[in-house]
């Protein structure tokens, strides 16, 4: 076993941020430059999660530091989902290397793991695509972003890489996180929030004084159409279960539907857009009620549509992002977190996805750790 309390040089990951060897006596990190010895051992050995054994085993045996992630190596049910060692990623061109503290678990990670996702790559791969965290290292053409800046948003166009303790992420696809979120929060929101924007302003392209039926008006997609949506002075219609009826009313909703009875499509007015997170016999049943020329936009692809209806994914940009940040710092909209899991069970938070009991809102997995998530954690 190795003497945990020899000194010896880590050079891979510490030279190349500060421009010098950093050696690890102990539980203490000594740089040869003015940065903090404590300040940098906590960030290396607490906020990052990789040990002092890890890191004296991988240099033992001379390879390259390895970091832990969710990986699956082929499609299937949650069991198919291991936590195990890959290579410290390295940003390319446009991309940007980011200490991982929260990565968000949702719908389409069961997707591309059960193999029906049209634009993730074969396995093996990492699942997960939203995340938040703390910027590494940037990659060659990246201007906007630099080492330290607390970052939230996705990984990339295929939607995976995210549930690890570093991640590349496309800089296109990432900003600056919202000042009044901590990490889990921040981590929850990306591909559910650009979702309900999408859906409410760029497709159904809703305006002040129009209304809009909200179809799962309490999902973690509707919650923020919603919000949204009553921010922006639209008229709502929620179409909901009647235990989400106080979480609604929190957010300004007057007129809510109770789905599971079995006539309520009689109680609906006609809308200018239904906004759609269910489908099934729930939208059927709301159709009628669009008007001519009404825009239906759904987030469901597994079922049948009107024609003119519009289903689309998620394209989380960076200037989204900043259009939500504002709208979070101001206290227009909210972020939900639900379950919160620590990466090693992530095998845990994919039977979450496929019906395991779990709190309302988003999943979060906790990766990293900082004094901020850790306070934040103890109050959710």
């Amino acid at each position: 076993m190795a003497d945990l309390s020899e000194s010896f040089f880590y050079r891979p990951l510490l030279s190349e941020r500060f421009g010098e060897p950093a050696e690890i006596a102990g539980t203490v990190v000594f740089l040869a430059s003015r940065e903090s010895a404590f300040t940098v051992g906590i960030e290396l050995i607490i906020d990052r999660g990789l040990s002092r054994r890890r890191i004296v085993g991988h240099l033992r045996a001379g390879k390259e530091l390895a970091v832990k992630a969710a990986r699956i190596h082929s499609f299937g049910p949650p069991d198919v989902v291991v936590v195990e060692e890959v290579p410290m990623p390295s940003p390319g061109l446009g991309e940007v290397l980011v200490r991982v503290i929260a990565a968000g678990v949702a719908p389409w990670d069961a997707i591309i793991r059960e193999g029906k996702s049209k634009v993730s790559p074969q396995p093996p791969l990492t699942l997960g695509s939203d995340l938040s965290g703390v910027v590494e290292k940037v990659g060659p053409g990246v201007t906007d972003l630099a080492p330290a800046d607390e970052v939230y948003g996705v990984t990339n166009p295929q939607f995976c890489g995210a549930q690890a303790e570093f991640a590349v992420a496309t800089a296109g696809m990432v900003a600056r996180k919202p000042q009044s979120l901590n990490y889990l929060e921040a981590a929850s929101a990306p591909v559910i929030a650009v979702t309900a924007w999408q859906m409410l302003f760029q497709y159904a392209q809703a305006m002040r004084g129009q209304t809009v039926m909200v179809v799962g008006a309490a999902g973690n997609v509707g919650a923020y159409a919603v919000q949204m949506a009553v921010g922006a002075s639209i008229h709502v219609v929620a179409i909901a279960r009647p235990n989400d009826r106080e979480l609604l009313r929190s957010f300004g909703v007057n007129s809510s539907i109770d789905s599971s009875q079995p006539a309520f499509e009689q109680d609906l007015p006609q809308v200018d857009a239904i906004l759609d997170t269910v489908g099934g016999s729930v939208l059927q049943r709301c159709v009628a009620r669009l008007k001519p020329g009404g825009k239906l936009v759904t987030s469901v692809s597994a079922q049948p549509l009107p024609p003119g209806a519009v289903f689309f994914y998620a394209e989380v940009t960076t200037a989204r992002l900043q259009t939500l940040t504002t709208l979070f710092d101001a206290g227009r909209i909210t972020a939900r977190v639900g379950s919160i899991l620590p990466l090693p069970e992530a095998r845990q938070a994919q039977a979450m996805l496929a019906g395991a009991p779990h709190k309302s809102g988003k999943i979060v997995l906790q990766v990293g750790h900082t004094q901020q998530n850790r306070s934040a954690q103890q109050s959710l």
